[in-house]
């Protein structure tokens, strides 16, 4: 499930349980295309993410285009983070 806020021109996006492809309309609805000053996406409370999950991010980052680095991935499990490191997220995205 996804559920967002927007605060101040940063776009929060909150992911809980799998971050899967199935979860893309609900993803993708969050920003509709818009650019943001920043997007904070919590991972707090996501257990897996298959690779239709970190395609989601990457179409993300395209489009937030010259504000792509002010994406930042937050909560993120240790099972996660091993995932983002594999494919290298570490240098597209921020991480806390």
């Amino acid at each position: 499930m996804i559920s967002s806020k927007i605060e101040d021109g940063t776009l929060f996006i909150f992911v809980n349980g799998s971050f899967t492809i199935n979860l893309f309309p609900e993803f993708q609805a969050t920003y509709e295309n818009k650019k943001f000053e920043s997007v904070i996406i919590d991972f707090s409370n996501t257990d897996s993410i298959d690779s239709g999950g970190l395609g989601m991010l990457l179409q993300l980052r395209t489009i937030q285009g010259e504000n792509a680095n002010n994406i930042t991935l937050k909560g993120v499990s240790k099972q996660i983070l091993k995932v983002f490191e594999v494919v290298n997220f570490e240098k597209l995205f921020k991480m806390v």
